[in-house]
């Protein structure tokens, strides 16, 4: 890639950015009811994709202009053939930035050794429930325990801190905030609880189903003593110390 001349990206807003959020694919291995209907299958044609190599050419000259960490996002990025190589070759550039995933964890089982290996920094996994039905009846897939054991591959593969972001729906998961604050607690997890975000895919988005950043702080507070971490800045979540253990819980509103 070419020399580094460094500077900083300011919008017109007057605000600095650091962050480069990178969409590998639109596909997904799953079918979340909040995210896209349950039958979708229109795709983009894979020639319609950034090739390893553009994703490479856009993130060097975004990390030249001030970006010191890439998120890959999807769809499900572990579903790119090449997702190990993109990581690699990112980790490999001259100025490498810090480098984060966000996955559903089906695929970490194999994967999460050889992404650690390659320079992943850090991984984010999507997991609503802890009960194996309910997380058939949200995604429409009986892949439960593959999330589960990824979470445990992302932990010996050294890929700390495992966050891990759950989206709370009213009337099908919301009971659960408790248990999922305190599996987190116990596996060490930091968790970071995401309002529902009317992404409205299909024509699909109920708002009966929302459940409010509000809502979830008052959820979480009948069970645990909150108090908010300074000094968030830019930070898309509002963190929160939970009196009495080591650990934080954050909570996304939507945009």
């Amino acid at each position: 890639m070419g020399e580094y001349c460094m500077s900083t990206l300011i919008d017109t807003y007057g605000r600095t950015h650091r962050n480069l959020r990178v969409s590998l694919t639109d596909r997904c291995s799953l079918r979340c009811t909040y995210c896209m209907p349950h039958d979708f299958a229109a795709w983009l044609p894979s020639d319609e994709l950034l090739t390893t190599d553009e994703l490479l050419l856009i993130i060097d000259v975004a990390v030249s202009q001030g970006i010191d960490e890439v998120r890959l996002t999807g769809g499900e990025p572990l579903l790119r053939p090449d997702i190990v190589e993109i990581v690699e070759r990112i980790a490999g550039l001259p100025k490498a930035p810090r480098l984060t995933l966000t996955t559903n964890g089906i695929r970490l089982p194999e994967l999460a050794g050889p992404l650690a290996k390659a320079g992943l920094s850090r991984i984010n996994v999507s997991l609503d429930t802890l009960s194996r039905e309910r997380f058939k009846k949200l995604t429409y897939r009986d892949r439960f325990d593959d999330v589960i054991k990824g979470l445990e591959a992302a932990n010996a593969a050294g890929l700390f801190p495992i966050k891990v972001n759950s989206v709370l729906l009213k009337g099908m998961n919301d009971d659960e905030a408790p248990a999922l604050l305190h599996w987190a607690i116990e596996k060490n997890y930091s968790l970071r609880f995401i309002e529902q975000m009317p992404l409205d895919a299909g024509g699909i988005w109920d708002r009966a189903t929302l459940i409010t950043a509000d809502e979830i702080y008052a959820l979480l507070s009948q069970h645990y003593a909150l108090t908010p971490v300074d000094g968030r800045g830019s930070a898309p979540a509002e963190e929160f110390y939970i009196n009495g253990t080591k650990a934080t819980v954050g909570i996304i509103g939507s945009v």
